[in-house]
């Protein structure tokens, strides 16, 4: 239950964010009095709910994970040198690190998998979704990939002048601060800018969503640590990360018109006959997965936030049950990309880049000269805890074409991504592999030192790094096709998405977080006034 120190707190918060230029037209008259529900509670489903809170719409949040509030101690969350069940959504293994045969308890914890055909698909379940797991990187992408990939109506220059900047301000992004990457907990970022030197390449600072004072805090034992020792991928145990719980949400619960239910799990959508409305049909469990009680809710307005997978999903389930007629589009699951994704990691390095090196980050480079890639490729670096000694990780992300899509599968009664190059080397892998071997041999050469970082991996169950899995999935029900440039469902007028779902399969060079918030802001700032 939100107490009333929160609640003064986001009211506080939210005061702050309303000063973010919204559109000038104020909310449509046909929004008073109206319901809605969200579906997910991560970066586009949180975005969803302040907005219509400020509206008036009074509206309900369905996440299907459970609240993950940060306590003092640090203990709210497991960690990656020591993982249980609190890392992973009913599994019995970690999803992450290098101790992923360790035997778990099945329960409602952090990070949930989907097992494609052919790919691995990651993703955050609790109030704050994806927020909560990943790096908080949000590089913005350059306008010479965003109009290779993004069509005329989603204007760069809007994005640009408008909705990057608002997604910044409101998730409190931030390059890393000198004084942080001097100290001897980030000797790891300062190897990578000589690195970076080295390969004759410019770093490019990248934002990160943290509270970079938190991080000092870490560091000073005021805080407990967590991302200044290579931690954050379970969740921040010293609150240092700017989930959307802890703003999007708290501002949206201060306005009056917004409850969030944790641990209710969305099942299917059915449209009321002959009414735009919905029944949204849910399982209310608990954290073993026991089922409760069965709810119903019925709403004027359906906006749909539960990642590319899980929304596209939900759509396939509810069509083949007969929940939703109408929605016919043969677009509707299609242009499904995996961000043009690659993990590699670089073992034995010549450099010191410490132990349970600080993060989450500091700087990326864009590579132009890439012989394989359709356009440039970029290289993140980012910490890795105390197992790992003389290692960094990287994510190396290409402007790849391949596209998948999701599918319904009768057999589980669910979606399923179907990623048909499982079994053969993808555009994004060839050009990653000549990548991290060019920079291998401008830095390292031939001195004897092992390099590790093109590895093998099970392409068929997708164990390893490569692209074999992804954190940044999108796509599904992609803009201008099986949704409108509103975020409207083409068949259905009061159905929304406002997640990952709706972008082309890549975010241009970026991690997409910053995308996904910055275009739930656009949809809603459309809904709201009325142009949607």
């Amino acid at each position: 239950m939100t107490s009333r120190r929160t609640l003064l707190q986001a009211t506080a918060l939210g005061a702050i964010a309303s000063q973010v230029p919204l559109a000038a037209v104020g909310a449509a008259p046909s929004l008073v009095g109206k319901t809605a529900v969200v579906v997910g509670s991560g970066f586009g489903g949180a975005v969803a709910a302040y907005r219509l809170g400020r509206a008036g719409v009074q509206t309900t949040v369905l996440e299907r994970g459970r609240r993950w509030d940060v306590n003092a101690a640090g203990t709210t969350f497991c960690t990656i040198s020591n993982p249980d069940w609190r890392c992973a959504w009913f599994a019995d293994r970690p999803p992450l690190g290098i101790d992923v045969s360790r035997t778990i308890q099945r329960r409602a914890g952090l990070i949930a998998t989907h097992a494609g055909d052919g790919i691995k698909v990651l993703s955050g379940s609790g109030v704050g979704g994806g927020s909560l797991v990943i790096g908080m990187f949000l590089p913005q992408p350059r306008r010479g990939e965003w109009t290779q990939v993004y069509p005329a109506e989603l204007s760069y220059d809007e994005f640009d002048s408008v909705y990057w900047p608002r997604a910044r301000q409101n998730l409190g992004a931030a390059t890393i601060p000198t004084d942080i990457q001097n100290t001897a907990q980030f000797k790891g970022c300062r190897a990578w800018l000589e690195y970076i030197a080295e390969f004759g390449q410019t770093p490019v600072p990248i934002p990160f969503a943290v509270n970079w004072d938190t991080i000092r805090k870490e560091m000073t034992g005021q805080a407990p640590k967590c991302h200044s020792i290579g931690e954050g991928p379970y969740g921040s145990n010293s609150g240092a990360k700017n989930s959307v719980d802890r703003n999007y949400l708290q501002w949206a619960a201060a306005t009056g018109n917004v409850t969030t239910l944790a641990l209710h799990e969305v099942t299917e959508i059915r449209e009321v006959s002959g009414q735009e409305r919905f029944e949204v049909r849910c399982r209310q469990i608990d954290e073993y997965g026991t089922v409760l009680s069965t709810r119903t809710f019925v709403c004027d307005y359906l906006f749909l936030a539960a990642g590319s997978v899980y929304t596209t999903s939900l759509l396939l389930t509810s069509r083949a049950r007969g929940g939703l007629p109408r929605l016919t589009n043969a677009n509707v699951g299609k242009g499904w990309g995996n961000n043009g994704d690659f993990l590699v990691a670089r073992l034995n390095l010549r450099k010191d880049v410490g132990s349970a090196q600080g993060g989450p980050g500091n700087v990326k480079f864009i590579d132009d000269q890439n012989p394989f890639a359709v356009a440039s490729m970029a290289f993140e670096s980012a910490p890795v805890p105390t197992w790992l000694p003389k290692t960094t990780a990287h994510l190396v992300t290409s402007l790849a074409p391949e596209r998948g899509e999701i599918r319904y599968d009768a057999a589980t009664g669910a979606g399923r991504v179907y990623w048909p190059y499982g079994v053969m080397e993808t555009t994004s892998e060839k050009a990653a592999r000549d990548l991290v071997t060019r920079l291998w041999w401008r830095t390292e050469g031939s001195k004897g030192h092992l390099f590790s970082g093109l590895p093998d991996y099970d392409r068929g169950t997708g164990s390893g790094l490569g692209s074999a899995n992804t954190w940044h999935p999108l796509g599904g029900m992609v803009m201008g096709k099986a949704t409108d440039f509103g975020g409207r469902v083409v068949d259905y007028p009061n159905l929304f998405c406002v997640d990952g779902s709706t972008l082309p399969g890549s975010a241009c060079l970026s991690n997409p977080a910053l995308t996904i918030t910055a275009n739930a802001e656009r949809i809603m700032d459309r809904f709201v006034a009325g142009r949607a």
